[in-house]
């Protein structure tokens, strides 16, 4: 029996406008077999490496879920959405299917989940051991399970179980995973900690008023400037109130992992400082596992979500039930619109990992808290402090005096703060950056936090000069450290763009002299054809052996000869291997997993990365895929992109991703179309450029016109596009473009617009990368509203016509369900061909199988007359 949607399908077709909510057009529908085959297909498991890199954990979800997942009740306050019941966010899948192996002798065993369990979630590792927890859904039920599962070897006996399950008893207390999961070690591994649902708490929420009376917000005289996005699901009244604090508020227990209390035999017992119950957005363990660092949510707002609201940053001693308040902070609801702003108030806060700055050795006295200020005010339009706008702080604890000692600062920064990662030597490296022009810094500091020496200071959008990322690796007691093989030479790995496509690397970089100097330690095979650097392959010798596939670099393994790598090509999934470095050819590689092709229907499919230029002679790119047995004449297309913005155009013009990579296709992908005898375009580069003082947005029309006509004039000088049966869609930012290419163009007889925004007028503090409000760039704001150019769009010499896909309870800050609606509505006024269907219970990205079989079925039936002619 179909289910029935509870929106109107609307239709606005040869200028009269029809109305309907008979069922046979409200009914959810399916798309054609081959379509329906490639939206369905398993999922890929998700792969899990143990804290020891010892074990490899798979898990199998299975495939898209019911809508009836979607229609269950669910909480919206401060920006979060969650279960009422189960108390984690809604909507959650959950793995059926739990697999362990073994890296060195690749033994691998099924584990089998508890009886009562409907699927598993939120895997964590023990930091310093080889086990791992687990939450189960018990059936029919709203309540979650722990359970440990400890893995051994047994290299005598393959046939023996190399795990062993047990449930985690916690007296009936229920786990609470609203704001993340309910659960984390200590960096020893010793205890558990887990959020609970406190004792005292009443078994019924917060009853609704008849009416809270008047919701007033007031802004006093002389109050700082505050402007904020169009975030969705804020605080309204004092009963959204009154649920938050119901549903948030948890307690903490703490299991001792070294007792026998993992069996059940002992009770859990309370963290005293949790006693009551907080609203705790996070909890960081200390390396020497005696502190807890919490930030406990204090002060609520109706302008900012929950991540933004006033907080406590607390500090409790495990070891004497204390309680010292490191610092309170406001509500952050005026934080300026530039990407290079942000907060007045100290932000950040985490232990420093190894003390005070040297290895540390388990001395809870060196225990020391980090945390980062703008000396600026966070406004990049202040002038900065003696060069300064942002500056690290440290703060170490007195043990004795439970007190905290002054900030001392650790590294002042001219631009703002981005990140910071140690070594497990206390070496450090932290990286700044510069929005307006997308410039970034990264410098190595020495352990007391002065600058060693300068790394880089590049754009971050020339991807071909980009020289990677520091490799990071679990250390000791579990904590992500910056990998050192030698004590002044590090790791980088990074994406290896090139004009034969992503190819990428790993690096060994040695500061230890005057010269940085970089060796290439291992690169992506090098495809067959295409021009090749030889500075940039290892040993600075061209390859000879060249194959068209795909790999990366996912670890390093803990002896620092082996790698981890991923490896794919067109026809084949990614799976995983481990090799030597240095070694070359397939035998050095031994085959960790081996998945199967999901999609056997895109099995003949071609992919081709293709190059052309625009009318100013930047450089494009696209993803070009073909039906099986083309013949080649011209074929109905369909463009599918989403625009960039850059400052830099021939960074704009390079190229992206790589053409092996494996042809398959999510539900949101294009590439379904192939296998239905489609010329596919996809993810043709839009790039909307501003150098200098310019700013993209102000001719972001002009170049997406350029951008689009130069995709479309390639597709038919290849012999592969039918000018006259072109389409063009997107998702969100994608589905904005579509409008305008309409309104802007007569190249498209089509458009697919799913989950836009039409309207910049209603999100006029900024959007996407857009930093100047709507009072600071009215006209770039208004220009860039398609719904401001719908009449232009009528007067078209070939008018598209326009389908409209939306999620009823989108959450997106800026697409907002009633932009679509609004959307269509003056598509209707004048009489464009159009459809509005709006997705019962869907987010801005669709969840249900009968969702996404529906979107594809509208899809198939907007294109059929492209098909037809």
């Amino acid at each position: 029996m179909a289910l029935l949607s509870t929106g109107f399908v609307r239709a606005a077709v040869n200028n009269k406008t029809h109305f309907t909510t008979d069922n046979s057009m409200s009914s959810y529908k399916e798309p054609s077999d081959v379509l329906k085959r490639l939206l369905l297909p398993p999922k890929n498991p998700s792969l899990s490496l143990s804290a020891n890199y010892q074990w490899l954990v798979f898990t199998q979800e299975p495939p898209l879920p019911s809508i009836e997942l979607l229609a269950k009740p669910e909480e919206k306050l401060a920006g979060i959405r969650f279960d009422p019941e189960l108390l984690t966010p809604s909507r959650l899948d959950y793995a059926t299917t739990l697999v362990l192996q073994h890296m060195k002798t690749g033994e691998k065993q099924e584990v089998q989940l508890p009886e009562n369990s409907e699927g598993i979630r939120y895997i964590r590792f023990n930091p310093v051991k080889s086990s791992f927890v687990f939450a189960s859904k018990v059936k029919n039920e709203a309540r979650m399970e722990l359970y440990q599962c400890q893995l051994s070897v047994d290299t005598n006996d393959e046939s023996k179980q190399i795990w062993t399950m047990t449930k985690i008893q916690l007296q009936n207390h229920k786990m609470n995973f609203i704001q993340g999961c309910a659960y984390q070690f200590s960096t020893d591994g010793s205890k558990l900690f887990i959020k609970v649902v406190p004792s005292n708490t009443s078994s019924t929420p917060p009853k609704e008023p008849v009416s809270t009376g008047p919701a007033i917000q007031l802004v006093e005289r002389g109050a700082r400037k505050a402007p904020g996005r169009t975030y969705q699901d804020l605080l309204k009244n004092g009963y959204d109130e009154a649920k938050l604090r119901y549903y948030c508020t948890t307690e903490v227990l703490c299991i001792d992992m070294t007792t026998t209390a993992v069996k059940g035999e002992e009770e859990p017992t309370l963290v005293p400082q949790s006693k009551g119950g907080h609203l705790i957005q996070s909890l960081n363990s200390s390396p020497c596992g005696r502190y807890l660092l919490a930030q406990l949510t204090t002060k609520f707002s109706y302008s900012v979500p929950i991540s933004r609201f006033g907080k406590d940053i607390v500090l409790w001693d495990l070891n004497n039930n204390q309680e010292l308040k490191v610092a309170s902070i406001p509500v952050n609801d005026e934080i300026p619109l530039s990407f290079d702003a942000c907060s007045r108030h100290p932000r950040g806060y985490r232990f420093h990992p190894c003390g005070t700055g040297g290895e540390d050795d388990g001395d809870d006295t060196m225990t020391t808290i980090m945390f980062v200020k703008a000396t600026d005010g966070g406004d990049p339009a202040n002038d900065p402090v003696d060069g300064e706008r942002d500056a690290l702080y440290c703060q170490t604890i007195d043990t004795d005096a439970f007190t905290l000692h002054e900030p001392t600062k650790f590294v002042g920064l001219e631009w703002r703060y981005s990140d910071l990662d140690f070594s497990e030597s206390g070496m450090a490296i932290v990286e700044e950056y510069r929005w307006k022009d997308r410039m970034e810094r990264k410098w190595i500091l020495n352990a007391d936090g002065t600058k060693l020496r300068m790394l880089w200071e590049r754009s971050w959008e020339d991807r071909y000069n980009s020289p990677g990322e520091p490799l990071t690796r679990r250390g000791a007691k579990g904590q992500y450290f910056i990998v050192q093989p030698a004590p002044t030479s590090i790791y980088l790995s990074g994406a290896g763009a090139s004009s034969v496509g992503d190819r990428p690397f790993l690096d060994l970089l040695d500061f230890g002299s005057e010269e940085v100097k970089t060796t290439r330690l291992w690169r992506c095979t090098a495809p067959v054809e295409g021009e090749l650097d030889a500075s940039k392959e290892v040993n600075g010798v061209l390859p000879t052996d060249r194959k068209d596939i795909y790999e990366s670099v996912v670890c390093v393994m803990p002896d620092n000869d082996s790698i981890m790598i991923s490896r794919e090509s067109k026809t084949t999934p990614r799976n995983y291997y481990l090799s030597k470095l240095g070694d070359g050819g397939d035998e050095a590689n031994i085959q960790v997993t081996n998945f199967e092709h999901p999609q056997p229907d895109l099995l003949g499919v071609t992919k081709e990365l293709v190059q052309y230029k625009r009318d100013d002679g930047v450089e494009l790119t696209a993803n070009l895929y073909l039906p099986a047995n083309y013949d080649g004449t011209p074929l109905p297309t369909l463009f599918w992109a989403y625009p960039r913005e850059f400052k830099d155009s021939k960074a704009a013009g390079q190229v992206k991703g790589s053409k092996h990579l494996f042809v398959s296709a999510h539900w949101a992908s294009p590439i379904h179309w192939a296998a239905k005898g489609w010329c596919v375009f996809d993810n043709f580069a839009l790039p909307v450029i501003g150098e200098g003082d310019a700013q993209p947005n102000d001719t972001f029309i002009e170049q997406i016109v350029s951008g689009a006509t130069a995709a479309v004039e390639y597709a038919v000088s290849r012999g592969v596009c039918d000018k006259d049966r072109c389409a063009v869609g997107g998702h969100s930012y994608g589905s904005f473009m579509t409008a305008h290419l309409l309104s802007h163009t007569s190249l498209f007889s089509a458009g697919i617009g799913r989950s836009g925004a039409f309207n910049r007028t209603l999100t006029p503090m900024s959007f996407q990368s857009e930093d100047r409000s709507i009072w600071e760039a009215r006209d770039t704001y208004i220009t860039m509203s398609p719904l401001m150019h719908v009449k232009k769009m009528s007067e078209q010499e070939r008018v598209g016509k326009m389908l409209l896909i939306h999620g009823e309870a989108d959450e997106n800050s800026g697409t907002h369900p009633m932009q679509s609606e609004r959307y269509f509505a003056a598509l209707k006024a004048f009489g464009i061909e159009s459809k509005l269907v709006m997705l019962p219970h869907e987010r801005h990205s669709y969840r249900a199988r009968e969702s996404i079989l529906h979107m594809a079925y509208e899809q198939e039936a907007w294109l059929k007359s492209l098909e037809d002619k």
